[in-house]
């Protein structure tokens, strides 16, 4: 498979994940089966629910959390914690009327701090949630191949609003099971290892905050995925046993476990994520990433992709294509 295919078959996992959750955030899984049945399609959040401002297809800010990150990315590959806090202010410039609704409450802090002129390196002390963890998707891809720079990398798009121990474990686990899963050969095992080995070494950066050891939480979450008698009982174990809120050794956590429970599967894991209820948005477009960078863009439903893309506005090919780029050039470098 085309390195350029498991980028974009990456980004289009979030992208998906996020606009196909955005409506059912927040509803645990009794409301989401009383609104909706089993949602596998674009809805609309129902009037009373914050998100009903959003159309159906329309993403929050995962997505263009992400995507801000990506543009701060240098043609050579690197990034610091200014260039992610330039790039996150003009996303906000850029959100519209929809912003109070869709911003995380780290993130929205430190945005404050940095409109006011603090450093970037020291506006994200606070942040406890799992607002990096998406965020870090490209960081993850451009660095697949750098493993002593990619948790480098990780802490500087974290610090502007999640500066913090527990926020970086999340964010480096991310990124390394991405980059674990575009390197080539990697089975879903070697994703999954990766992902712990990234939370215990993101574990060492930032500002001290207790949280739960996300390494051992992705441990249980896969081996309730596995071990359920039925997809539906491993939902509802992952709900009761690791949850499903905006805390990393929670959602990060279920996500992992959601693409255990999909063996890979890019569109079982999302709508898994969608119909589990809690932070749905989230915890889906981290289980589509991973599984689209590892099976790639022919394993996205292409209808609801381009679906999201006309409503977004976005072009995630030519994303998928400026990273690659990058990669491709920073090896060219490094023969030459």
């Amino acid at each position: 498979m085309k390195q350029y295919d498991q980028i974009y078959g990456c980004l289009a996992g979030l992208a998906l994940g996020d606009s196909l959750g955005g409506p059912t955030e927040f509803l645990s899984p009794q409301q989401i089966r009383s609104e909706y049945g089993r949602v596998n399609r674009f809805i609309r959040a129902p009037s009373w629910h914050p998100h009903h401002v959003l159309r159906p297809g329309q993403v929050t800010d995962d997505t263009g959390q992400a995507l801000a990150v990506a543009r701060a990315i240098h043609d050579d590959g690197q990034l610091t914690a200014e260039d992610v806090a330039r790039e996150l202010l003009a996303w906000v410039e850029q959100a519209g009327n929809v912003l109070p609704v869709i911003l995380g409450p780290s993130t929205r802090q430190a945005l404050d701090r940095l409109r006011r002129g603090e450093s970037p390196r020291l506006t994200g002390q606070k942040g406890l949630t799992n607002g990096a963890t998406y965020r870090v998707t490209a960081v993850g891809l451009v660095n697949y191949d750098q493993p002593d720079k990619l948790v480098e990398q990780v802490v500087e798009a974290c610090l502007p609003t999640h500066g913090t121990t527990v926020a970086i474990s999340g964010a480096a686990a991310l990124a390394c099971a991405v980059a674990k899963a575009v390197s080539g050969s990697a089975s879903l095992h070697d994703i999954l290892d990766a992902a712990k080995t990234g939370a215990a070494e993101g574990r060492k950066h930032g500002a001290w905050a207790w949280g739960t050891p996300l390494d051992g939480r992705i441990e249980l979450a896969v081996k309730l995925a596995t071990e359920s008698a039925s997809p539906e009982a491993a939902l509802t174990a992952l709900y009761n046993y690791v949850g499903v809120d905006m805390l990393v050794a929670e959602s990060v956590a279920t996500a992992f476990g959601l693409v255990a429970l999909a063996d890979g599967d890019p569109m079982k894991a999302i709508f898994y994520g969608v119909n589990i209820g809690g932070d749905t948005d989230t915890i889906a477009a981290l289980a589509g990433a991973i599984c689209g960078a590892w099976q790639g863009i022919e394993a996205i439903d292409p209808r609801m992709l381009a679906k999201v893309e006309q409503v977004n506005h976005l072009d995630l090919a030519a994303q998928a294509a400026r990273l690659e780029g990058i990669i491709r050039q920073r090896s060219k470098a490094d023969v030459e």
